[in-house]
């Protein structure tokens, strides 16, 4: 029986994404929350959409923060999809729908790129094609 290799230490970059996933999953909570309660406008489905992808974030957060495996594969799919919700809220989103659209499109296309590299993917257990083995 091999030992297994010891976790590689966490990138400051994951250190980043972990806070700006719990960040934007309880921005994305009050938003959608906000318009539920009448306190801002926007479509009651696109309000639901966002609180769900808010609690996603915030399970993201806790998994890029602990380097849990299903994170990386996860966070990449989900930021992927949040690129057609970020534009449904700037251009259905109100005011505030609109910034976190703005928001949300640019991470969905900034946070997948960054966990594609070597070091993001070594720290959660992917091994890369390029690898030395």
């Amino acid at each position: 029986m091999q030992p297994s290799a010891p976790k590689p230490k966490r990138p400051i970059g994951v250190t980043v994404i972990a806070i700006v996933a719990a960040a934007g999953g309880l921005l994305s909570l009050f938003g959608g929350a906000s318009v539920l309660a009448g306190m801002s406008s926007g479509p009651l489905a696109l309000a639901i959409i966002v609180i769900i992808f808010g609690i996603l974030g915030l399970a993201l957060g806790t998994g890029f923060s602990t380097g849990a495996r299903w994170a990386w594969m996860a966070g990449i799919i989900i930021y992927i999809i949040s690129i057609g919700l970020g534009i449904a809220e700037i251009i259905y989103g109100g005011q505030v729908g609109f910034i976190g659209g703005i928001i949300r499109t640019l991470a969905g296309i900034i946070i997948p790129l960054y966990l594609m590299r070597p070091g993001p993917k070594s720290f959660f257990g992917e091994v890369s094609s390029t690898a030395k083995t």
